[in-house]
Parts: C-alpha cells; structure tokens; sequence
C-alpha cells in the first residue's frame, strides 16, 4: 500500500493482488458455483450427496463473498477516503494520490473476473434447473 499525507490524514492506497490470487479467487466462486447447482441432481440420488455438495458450495461460497467485500471495501474505501467523487463532480485537478487512487480502481476493475464468474453461474443455474426438471419428469435418468 502506498501512503500518501494531505491536510486530512494518511491514506492507504491499496496495492492489487498478482493475477494467481485473482485466479484462485475466481475458480473458488465458480466450483462452489457448481458445487450449489449440483445439489439439485444429487438430491435424486441421495440425501448425503446432496448435503455434502450443499455444504462443500457454502463453504466455497464463503470464502469467495468474504474475498469479494474485502474488494469492494478496499474499493469504496479509496473513493470515500480521497473524496473523488466530489472531486470530479466540481471538476477539481486531480492530486498524484488522487490519480494513484483512481489507478487502482481501474487497475482492479481492469482485471476482476467478476463478469465473467456471473456469467458462468447463469449458465450454470439455467443447466441446472433444465437438468433438474428433465430429472422430476423422467425424460432423462442418469
């Protein structure tokens, strides 16, 4: 974290996490993802298959939401703390800490897998629910 003084006090830039982090992240929200979609076919099977890929899914899901409001804390701390709202909003220059701010906003905006983790759980969850009904109507046994 770079620290910068200004007539308030001290702020904390965050520095952003390498790229294996982020992939860790990402694939940990898109298992658990698919860990939540699989209960629905493993109830058919079973009731402890399903209860261990439920609690195998919340756990994951836990630490993935845990990660994700760290981000988005870190985040809004940055514009909260700098004032950049304000700031563009009266067209104010910018500072070089403003600017390093607003660097790391974009910089994680810039690599998140956020959007692409939502779009693999809609497609997850619409496979599910269409697997799921196939199941309760016998069309397909597996």
């Amino acid at each position: 974290m770079k620290e910068f003084k200004s007539g308030r006090a001290k702020v904390k830039i965050p520095k952003g996490y390498g790229m294996s982090v982020i992939k860790m992240y990402f694939w940990v929200g898109l298992i658990s993802a698919l860990l939540l979609r699989l209960v629905i076919i493993a109830d058919h099977y079973g009731d402890i298959y399903a209860r261990v890929l439920w609690h195998l899914g919340v756990l994951g899901y836990l630490w993935f939401f845990a990660h994700r409001y760290h981000i988005g804390k870190r985040r809004y701390g940055v514009i909260k703390d700098l004032d950049l709202l304000d700031k563009i909003d009266r067209r104010e220059p910018l500072t070089e800490e403003d600017f390093e701010g607003l660097n790391y906003i974009m910089w994680s905006l810039s690599v998140s897998k956020e959007r692409l983790n939502y779009l693999v759980i809609f497609a997850f969850s619409v496979i599910a629910i269409v697997l799921s009904l196939a199941l309760d109507f016998g069309i397909i046994g597996l």
